[in-house]
């Protein structure tokens, strides 16, 4: 395994937020779970893409960065790439599972409670990354009163061939 690969690029969402898109590239979720709370931490609320083939992918695995995700404050997920539904709905779970469950769950996972009140979720599973990411950019801000920090995460998993065409679809919307 090798370090994570960070890349910052900045810009104004259509929203008019002055945010800051972070691309993280690892090679594994465990990774990416320990890069995402490392550049999370004490940030606020984020908006995570995560881009992957989960096809192979644990649904423990999955939940461990979910649940990372969630009390460290994320707002929005969306996730692309071969059975990202399954991703999404593993999401999903994990949200009503929070909100079930509340404080007992993060006392569990010796954490704080969600730092969110609303999370997003979306897949992208038979539209073109560059949409995906172009989709992710303009819409993911969070639902109602809460705060919006700016900072969005895109991280790939073990998809070293996608660098070029995120870089290129972030140079799109500036």
């Amino acid at each position: 395994m090798h370090d994570p690969e960070l890349q910052l690029l900045t810009g104004t969402t259509t929203a008019g937020v002055d945010a800051e898109l972070v691309l993280v590239e690892v090679d594994s979720l465990a990774a990416a779970t320990a890069a995402l709370l490392e550049l999370t931490t004490g940030r606020g609320d984020f908006g995570l893409l995560l881009v992957c083939d989960a096809r192979l992918e644990s649904v423990e695995d999955i939940s461990a960065l979910s649940r990372a995700s969630l009390l460290a404050g994320m707002h929005w997920f969306s996730s692309w790439g071969p059975d990202c539904e399954r991703v999404h709905d593993i999401v999903d779970a994990d949200i009503v599972g929070f909100v079930i469950e509340g404080e007992d769950r993060a006392a569990a996972v010796g954490q704080p409670a969600p730092a969110c009140d609303l999370v997003m979720t979306t897949w992208h599973d038979d539209e073109p990354l560059s949409e995906a990411v172009e989709f992710f950019w303009t819409c993911a801000v969070p639902a109602g009163e809460q705060h919006d920090s700016g900072l969005r995460v895109l991280v790939t998993v073990a998809m070293p061939e996608v660098t070029s065409e995120i870089l290129v679809a972030v140079a799109d919307l500036s």
